[in-house]
């Protein structure tokens, strides 16, 4: 049993280590007579560790208890732990020794009894020796020499460690600086210092020289994409060759555009043909003679009958255009691998190849053997690096070492530690000796990390049909505002990913890639609810940060496969094929044309010979004297052309033929050239 006593307060405190308790109790004193009443009962979170060993009161409101016997400390058997009498008993203030205030001693000690006075406390051990802690000022805290000889191991302080923090003088540790707040550790530090908004910086950060993107998590592995909709080559000629897409660029690399654009061209080239012959400019027309000569060589449609079906073949040879260089670009776009967005259709997604997928198991071939692809991915080697961010730990604070059954461990060497440019990063590598291990970082000291990332990479290899693809991979772990849980665990397993490429020509083999896709488990990245339901002591008390991460392998792999939606033998047939479809297309509709035009046409003459005739009935017979009458008005009036002339003399023609007893035209008579309209006005009406 200890007791101790508050004379401010006037409370007794005593410690029954067999029962794991201590009861306080007040002072009551009414003249000579005085009693104790019992107030409260401590109870231990833990059994059987000889709470209450020892009591002292540090001042009014804090007192030490101490704990003979405690599992699972490095340092000591014992601990004292340090309790606020206004705040509660539940959860300690802190614990000694701890991270920042460490005991190297041959032997764990056990404390059997402790003494405070108005500077420090004072730890009496089973080694016959005794530890001082003194008080230190605010920024600082209280650190034992190492000095395992002397009697009395006095206490010495220095400055709070980078990411933490004390406002207050005693013999307790530093605190971790609050999140967005941040601490170097170079000087006393009573309050940290505000971190820049766009840095990360979470609990107990050291400097805000790392921002959420400095150590970016990628992959080397996507979704694979589905088969498309429209899986055959005609469809996508055709869609693409006869659509405008609502878009400018659409616009611009569409050949019905440029198609119609050639087709206006054309019938204006037409229009003009047309005119100039109405014309008779005899200036055009021979280049209008040399031009229909040219068109009717050009003449696909009616092979070379008429200069208007060249016209109309230049939009054909438009068409073609487009259609070779469809052929040209779609059969670039296999495999995905090597393929860039298609410029040639208005959807960039567009690609030579069908997809499919399947989960397998690894089982060998009929005859026993498998893949050499399988081999090359279980001999690649893996190199593991973690990116320790924001953090102070040193190189020499740090080891790697295999958790094997049936051993304790067996160390690994570190293939790299090196500290980044931004001053609060370590990153630390080595080479995993298989692909199915536990391995863990131990990292010793006062330090916190913020988060880490885990990168594995890999060489690549080529063995003729089958490659190794190089590995290269990293994923960032973190918890908001919070740092690494003291073990952090992390599982990683490993799948294999075959993909498999068919040969766009029929007589070539088959190509295999693999690589190893990782899948990231993370059993515990923070202690948090840990602290909020035990205390927040704990997080000084380990001696070590762990980071074990598991590898392991599925029995299964995931196949990839594709093939060309064409291959190029077919892309060629079936491109021909389509020209010769353009050429039926266009003849088709210039044979509807004329099937439609023609009728159309000899309709319109028909009407225009009717209404002639039924002029002529009621015109006279013009004489042989005709030619000479009227001269005086002949020179007045305009020359008629020779288009109305040769009407006129068909219509005389017509005429005499329905009055056999006139003479012939030749001997009746004669149309002078310069006959006028004014003169058959006069003469016929």
């Amino acid at each position: 049993m200890s007791v101790a006593i508050n004379d401010v307060r006037q409370i007794v405190a005593i410690g029954l280590p067999i029962f794991d308790i201590v009861m306080l109790l007040n002072i009551t004193v009414s003249g000579d007579d005085g009693w104790l009443n019992l107030t409260r009962t401590i109870n231990s979170s833990q059994v059987n560790v000889g709470f209450g060993r020892s009591l002292a009161w540090i001042d009014d409101k804090t007192i030490a208890i101490a704990v003979l016997d405690v599992a699972d400390q490095s340092w000591s058997r014992s601990e004292v732990w340090i309790f606020n009498m206004d705040i509660g008993f539940k959860r300690p203030l802190f614990a000694f020794p701890n991270q920042q205030q460490i005991l190297n001693m041959p032997k764990p000690p056990l404390f059997l009894h402790i003494i405070s006075s108005s500077r420090g406390l004072l730890i009496l051990t089973d080694q016959r020796n005794a530890l001082l802690l003194l008080s230190s000022p605010a920024g600082f805290h209280p650190v034992l020499y190492d000095n395992i000889d002397a009697l009395i191991s006095v206490s010495f302080y220095e400055f709070c460690p980078a990411g933490t923090f004390k406002n207050n003088s005693g013999i307790g540790p530093c605190t971790v600086c609050p999140p967005q707040t941040k601490n170097p550790g170079d000087q006393p530090c009573i309050e940290c210092t505000p971190c820049l908004p766009t840095s990360f910086c979470p609990m107990a950060s050291v400097d805000d020289t790392v921002t959420n993107v400095s150590y970016p998590s990628y992959t080397q592995t996507f979704s694979y994409p589905d088969t498309p909709d429209t899986d055959n080559y005609d469809d996508l000629l055709i869609q693409n060759m006869f659509s405008v897409g609502k878009t400018t660029r659409c616009l611009i690399i569409s050949p019905m555009f440029w198609t119609l654009l050639v087709i206006g061209i054309c019938l204006l080239i037409c229009f003009m043909m047309i005119l100039i012959k109405l014309r008779r400019c005899r200036t055009v027309s021979r280049h209008r003679t040399l031009a229909k000569n040219l068109f009717k060589a050009a003449d696909i449609i009616n092979d070379g009958e008429r200069w208007i079906g060249g016209l109309i073949s230049l939009s054909i040879f438009v068409l073609f255009g487009f259609a070779f260089r469809f052929a040209a670009e779609y059969v670039k776009l296999y495999p995905i691998e090597t393929s860039t967005d298609a410029d040639i259709s208005c959807d960039r997604t567009l690609r030579n190849a069908l997809f499919d997928n399947a989960l397998q198991l690894l089982l060998p071939n009929p005859d026993g053997n498998r893949w050499p692809i399988f081999d090359m991915l279980d001999e690649q080697r893996i190199n593991m690096t973690l990116d320790l961010v924001n953090t102070r730990a040193d190189c020499s604070d740090m080891t790697f070492q295999q958790n094997r059954i049936g051993v304790n461990y067996l160390s690994l060497p570190l293939a790299n530690c090196i500290l980044q440019p931004d001053n609060i990063t370590r990153s630390v590598s080595i080479e995993l000796p298989t692909h199915r291990i536990s391995v863990q970082l131990n990292i010793t000291g006062p330090y916190f990390i913020g988060g880490f990332r885990l990168c594995l990479r890999g060489p690549g290899q080529i063995n003729d049909a089958y490659e190794l693809k190089a590995l290269n991979i990293c994923q960032f772990f973190s918890t908001p505002n919070q740092t690494l849980s003291s073990v952090t665990t992390l599982s990683v397993v490993l799948i294999k990913i075959i993909n498999q490429t068919k040969p766009l020509h029929v007589s070539d083999t088959s190509k295999y890639d693999g690589r190893w896709v990782p899948t990231f488990a993370e059993n515990s990245l923070s202690d948090e609810m840990i602290y909020e339901q035990y205390g927040d002591y704990l997080r000084y008390s380990r001696s070590r940060h762990i980071l074990a991460i598991t590898f392991s392998e599925q029995p299964f792999f995931v196949q990839n496969n594709q093939k060309p939606i064409v291959r190029l033998a077919e892309l060629a047939f079936h491109t021909l094929l389509f020209c010769t479809l353009v050429i039926e297309l266009f003849a088709i509709a210039f044979l509807l044309f004329k099937l439609i035009s023609k009728p159309t046409i000899h309709l319109v003459n028909l009407c225009k010979k009717r209404s002639k005739n039924q002029l002529s009935e009621i015109l006279p017979i013009p004489t042989k004297n005709y030619a000479n009458r009227n001269n005086s008005a002949r020179k007045k009036s305009h020359r008629l052309t020779s288009l109305d002339r040769l009407r006129l003399v068909r219509d005389l023609k017509r005429r005499q033929r329905k009055q056999p007893n006139l003479k012939s035209s030749n001997e009746t008579f004669r149309v002078s050239p310069e006959l006028t309209s004014i003169e058959i006005e006069r003469n016929y009406f």
